[in-house]
């Protein structure tokens, strides 16, 4: 009898928590990492990173989807001091009809243009020279407490449109991207208190067969980027990235190529990149998700 109790009361429960959810996800990296900047810390350094994700759900009678995510993070490099994970700040917010509106720790209109990292190359992403914003713009927080703005995000069939703002940082930004076919192309606008993070950019690439292509153009208050960038699948599993990028306040023409290789449940990961002062990065390692 206590048996059918007890299976009595879990089937009330796990019914009345039919609609919510909570969900572990996340991904890690090892490898090692070098640059040869005169004064860097350490020319040849061990690296890694940990990161976990933490959702939570439930969805009202009505159809309304209620979330909420922080993020786990820790990592070292280096031969100096190891450093302890972090906790980020939450997101939260509520999706229903094609809308999402998200408050806090929010991602950012700029950081989420469709193309904006398009052509990044190695293990790290190696300082993200690829990318054409030149710009502070806001972005979701790992182990920190995040921009704390407001977000809107609508998307309807191949069209899609995210407005942010930010109180900490005086950033409105406004993206949209529409998708044909395998080809996306997008803009995007940030106006800031800050006159030097003004940015306005455009993105397009799309795929053809075992081939990527794209190109990226941005502008932050007067300076000017713009970025090609290709890739090509071998085999099972291989993949060569490249990019090259002219910004015209740098000395030098930023370059990056790369690798993965899959491993079936891990990837090997590596690239170079040449930035613009002409000093070389690269990595090496590799990462998996879980």
């Amino acid at each position: 009898m206590k048996n059918v109790l007890l299976a009595s009361t879990a089937l009330v429960l796990t019914a009345g928590l039919a609609a919510a959810e909570i969900n572990f996800g996340g991904s890690a990296r090892l490898g090692v990492v070098y640059d040869s900047t005169p004064g860097a810390t350490d020319e040849l350094a061990i690296h890694n990173r940990f990161t976990l994700n933490i959702d939570g759900s439930t969805e009202t009678d009505s159809g309304i989807e209620f979330f909420a995510r922080v993020r786990v993070r820790g990592g070292n490099e280096g031969t100096g001091a190891t450093s302890s994970s972090g906790v980020s700040a939450p997101r939260v917010g509520l999706s229903v009809s094609g809308v999402t509106v998200a408050v806090g720790n929010i991602t950012g209109a700029i950081e989420e243009t469709p193309g904006l990292y398009d052509g990044a190359v190695g293990l790290t992403g190696l300082g993200d020279l690829n990318v054409v914003a030149l710009s502070d713009f806001d972005s979701f927080s790992s182990n920190g407490g995040g921009d704390n703005g407001v977000e809107v995000i609508y998307g309807n069939g191949n069209f899609g449109t995210h407005l942010s703002y930010s109180p900490v940082t005086e950033n409105a930004a406004l993206n949209a991207s529409y998708a044909f076919g395998d080809w996306t192309v997008a803009a995007a606008y940030q106006d800031s208190d800050n006159a030097a993070d003004d940015t306005w950019l455009v993105t397009a690439g799309g795929s053809f067969g075992n081939y990527r292509v794209g190109a990226a153009y941005g502008d932050t208050d007067g300076v000017s980027k713009v970025r090609v960038n290709g890739s090509a699948t071998f085999g099972a599993g291989t993949t060569v990235t490249a990019f090259i990028a002219d910004d015209e306040s740098a000395a030098e023409t930023i370059w990056g190529l790369g690798f993965t290789h899959s491993l079936g449940g891990a990837t090997l990961a590596g690239g170079v990149v040449g930035d613009e002062d002409g000093e070389n990065q690269a990595d090496l390692g590799v990462r998996f998700s879980f």
